[in-house]
């Protein structure tokens, strides 16, 4: 059994659980983290518990994490986007289509280099 240190405010979906299993080749144990990270240095003990990392953070702070995991694989989830045929009504009185958001397949991210300047 492989864990998997999930960070993302949201619960992993079954179809992200069952592709995650596939893809580290064992059963996966996700251990959630739901709060919002604002330095991954909070997460250095999870990361210390996990065999891989999947994480929806911004990208200064996955580039991070990166260096963080050292030799533990950080993945994504891949979603494409499906119209459902259903029409949503916002609360300002106009209306838009309702888009679901599918798993399409997990990413590794192997390399991160992020410079910036503020301006």
């Amino acid at each position: 059994m492989k864990t998997v240190l999930w960070i993302s405010r949201h619960t992993m979906t079954e179809p992200q659980l069952r592709d995650l299993a596939r893809v580290l080749g064992d059963t996966v144990q996700v251990l959630p983290y739901t709060q919002t990270v604002k330095q991954v240095d909070v997460l250095r003990p999870l990361i210390g518990q996990a065999d891989a990392i999947a994480a929806v953070l911004p990208v200064e702070l996955l580039a991070a994490l990166v260096t963080l995991a050292d030799e533990r694989p950080v993945l994504q989830s891949v979603a494409g986007r499906r119209f459902t045929g259903r029409t949503l009504h916002l609360a300002d009185g106009q209306t838009e289509p309702e888009i679901a958001f599918e798993h399409l397949y997990w990413q590794q991210i192997v390399k991160l280099e992020l410079q910036t300047r503020r301006l």
